[in-house]
């Protein structure tokens, strides 16, 4: 493998992770070059199963909602719930860098893979841990995923909603994402650290603080009297919102330079020369005049196709886009242009679209795609790296404390 391909090489990452938070982070350090062991149960990584809820094949040869979180990993399958079961994962920890997990802190007491024990038996290992809500609070021990600890909890589905009308059906491991993302970025400063001093860390991130971050602007603002949720109707100024085509699409303009800006709205975009110097013509006055002023702008908008908005606005030099769906996005061809979606050919012959995770380095490129392992596909083979004989091997299978496919 060519340096380009190596930005974090010789890092070695133990995961003990499930579903997508946890194993997105793993991700991530896999894509930037580091070597990634994936651990998981006998009965496997919850994400190898659930993708029939999105439509998607869950086959051992074609299970793309897996690929997404695991690809570039190295897989095994070991009982962490037997005395031999620990053993192993110690012996791992010892010549790696990072322990990874987004398992609950009860469980990984019980386990004995909580930092307290990690740490004496690496003193230099960073400790990666994805929370729900936190380490501390009533809530530290609450089974947590984004729909929940994120979405709901964290203010960001009624934030997203409406006013008036029901919550959306919220987009699955949308908050998970973002998080492991911070995870991956305090891991990397905690090993920064750790190289300089020579001591390890517990790096933690939750879903629920996550959400509170990407909410910044209006829960801080919530204490100054602005309520969420908003309707699209009562926007910050009249033109800063989303308008229906005559083609039932959508159109979001944001119009952050208002006084600015205007003129050319009014002569290129809506035609409607005669509302200049008006008083929709200041922000101030727009303000004043949001529930007359939306509802002119929204008979103009309806009266046209998108695409014939889409020219004006773009001709009027003002910031906007169609609205689109995840299939629109599929075939973007802004995606394609900067490697943003790859093509990969399954074991199965049938092809399909992935994504590259959202970091792109301009010396190192993207490292090449690596399909996640299959369940227990790399047991015997990490295990005879760390010393393990045929016979230990042997012996640990035949006790089902390990298992290799």
């Amino acid at each position: 493998m060519s340096e380009k391909q190596n930005m974090l090489e010789g890092l070695r990452v133990i995961e003990f992770a499930n579903f997508v938070a946890g194993p997105c982070c793993g991700r991530l350090l896999a894509d930037w070059g580091a070597d990634v062991i994936k651990i998981e149960p006998s009965f496997g990584d919850t994400m190898r199963v659930v993708g029939m809820q999105w439509c998607s094949p869950i086959d051992e040869d074609e299970n793309p909602l897996f690929e997404n979180e695991n690809a570039g990993k190295k897989g095994m399958v070991i009982d962490a719930n037997t005395p031999e079961g620990q053993k192993i994962i110690y012996d791992l920890v010892k010549g790696a860098d990072v322990f990874l997990t987004n398992t609950r802190q009860k469980a990984l007491v019980k386990s004995k893979l909580d930092y307290a024990t990690l740490k004496e038996i690496n003193p230099k290992i960073v400790y990666g841990h994805l929370l729900g809500y936190g380490e501390k609070g009533p809530a530290k021990d609450t089974p947590a995923f984004d729909y929940t600890a994120y979405f709901a909890r964290g203010g960001v589905a009624l934030g997203l909603m409406e006013k008036g009308t029901s919550p959306c059906n919220t987009a699955a491991a949308f908050g998970d994402h973002y998080a492991g993302m911070s995870l991956a970025a305090g891991i990397l400063a905690a090993i920064h650290r750790r190289d300089k001093i020579g001591k390890g860390e517990k790096v933690n991130v939750a879903l629920f603080h996550t959400a509170v971050f990407g909410m910044g602007l209006p829960v801080v603002s919530s204490q100054y009297g602005y309520e969420m949720p908003i309707t699209r109707r009562r926007p910050p100024n009249p033109i800063n919102t989303t308008f229906k085509t005559q083609d039932g699409e959508w159109i979001q303009v944001a119009f952050f330079q208002y006084e600015k800006w205007f003129p050319n709205f009014c002569n290129i975009v809506i035609e409607r020369p005669d509302l200049i110097g008006g008083k929709f013509s200041t922000l101030k006055g727009g303000v004043a005049n949001l529930d007359e002023f939306i509802p002119i702008l929204e008979d103009i908008f309806i009266q046209k196709p998108s695409q014939e908005w889409i020219k004006r606005l773009s001709e009027a030099g003002i910031p906007f886009e169609k609205l689109q769906t995840p299939g629109e996005v599929l075939n973007d061809e802004q995606c394609w242009a900067n490697d943003y979606l790859f093509k990969h050919t399954y074991e199965n012959g049938h092809e399909g679209v992935l994504y590259n995770t959202p970091v792109l380095f301009e010396e190192n490129g993207i490292k090449e795609f690596v399909r996640a392992p299959k369940l227990g596909e790399h047991t015997d083979e990490t295990l005879k790296q760390i010393g393990y004989t045929k016979e230990q091997i042997d012996e640990l299978k035949a006790k089902k404390v390990i298992l290799q496919k």
